[in-house]
């Protein structure tokens, strides 16, 4: 495999500069997403020691005993809530591909900052704004994590301005359709595997994510993420300790005429020499509005005026494909360390 690199993109000249230097940031993030729909940032604004201590309450969470975890299981009637433990899901699902679990555990919330009441009441956001559930363990692992979240959506609602302006419209087009975002956050743990993994099962098998962006922390550790390129050639992405890697998702590829790439990317299995090493993943998945319509931005129709994509609300598009995610019967996984 050569050794590529994702595009690096310094966002803070958009962040807190003029009309110039964010116009000048947007072209470069325009390049990126229709050339990988990945891209490398900083000057991001994330604390350093956010991510760390993110990181730390993360592992310990996931050494707890199975026992313990499963006390927080995923509610089968909520999206996105609680622990998901190693075999319970596959990400190649979502595509259609037979394939075994993933080799992974998770913990994942979503949004929580909010009045249950009114808007967030209706039936049809239940799914979306469903309360999360928290381990006892480790103390701090909540306040941690909510801090998490709400520094990571606001600057995913940045992104979503550089966005726009990458895309030839106005900063604010997308604000009326993220202020009152379904975003979550997924962390994952992806075990040491003390026996070899079966046929085509991977740590994260091949997938494009949902919504509009991802905004991922990961450790650079053998057996990680991987992004596929046009040509069909798998890279793997090494982020540096001061980057977070940026990605499109279906929603964004749809609301642009497929002219950003929601790209497959996969979590590889570590070679054998590395079976011991366990690796953590952050992911901030940042959703529209559960009622946002998606339908084609002007900048982005055909040169007669049409667009590939009928309009569709987001909550159809997200359901779809996040039971597609969901464990079949009869797959089995191999015996992990924890």
């Amino acid at each position: 495999m050569r050794h590529e690199e994702l595009p690096v993109i310094d966002i803070e000249p958009f962040r807190l500069g003029n009309n110039s230097a964010k116009k000048s940031v947007a072209q470069q993030v325009d390049e990126a997403l229709c050339t990988t729909g990945f891209m490398s940032i900083v000057g991001h604004g994330i604390s350093e020691k956010l991510i760390k201590r993110a990181r730390e309450a993360a592992l310990e969470f996931f050494t707890l005993d199975l026992v313990e975890k499963m006390k927080i299981a995923n509610p089968p009637e909520h999206m996105s809530r609680g622990y998901n433990w190693v075999g319970n899901r596959s990400l190649a699902y979502t595509l259609g591909e037979e394939t075994p679990p993933d080799l992974q555990e998770g913990f994942a919330f979503g949004p929580f900052d909010f009045d249950r009441s009114g808007y967030y009441a209706q039936p049809e956001a239940a799914s979306f704004f469903a309360p999360n559930v928290w381990p006892k363990q480790p103390s701090n692992f909540r306040s941690i994590f909510e801090d998490y979240y709400l520094e990571l959506s606001s600057l995913a609602q940045k992104i979503m301005c550089l966005f726009a302006v990458a895309l030839d419209l106005p900063e604010v087009y997308f604000n009326d359709k993220i202020d009152k975002p379904t975003s979550v956050v997924r962390i994952v743990h992806y075990p040491a595997q003390d026996t070899a993994p079966l046929d085509n099962q991977l740590r994260a098998g091949a997938h494009t994510d949902y919504g509009t962006l991802t905004i991922l922390y990961g450790d650079d550790t053998p057996g990680g993420l991987q992004v596929r390129l046009r040509n069909g050639r798998w890279i793997d992405v090494h982020p540096t300790p001061e980057a977070l890697i940026c990605n499109v998702g279906d929603l964004m590829a749809r609301w642009t005429n497929d002219r950003w790439i929601s790209n497959l990317h996969r979590v590889v299995n570590p070679p054998s020499r590395h079976a011991s090493a366990n690796r953590i993943a952050i992911p901030f998945f940042h959703n529209t509005n559960h009622d946002a319509l998606i339908e084609c931005v002007p900048s982005c129709l055909g040169t007669d005026g049409t667009a590939k994509y009928p309009p569709v609300l987001f909550s159809d598009l997200y359901l779809k494909k996040q039971t597609k995610a969901e464990r079949k019967p009869g797959l089995t996984v191999g015996k992990l360390h924890e």
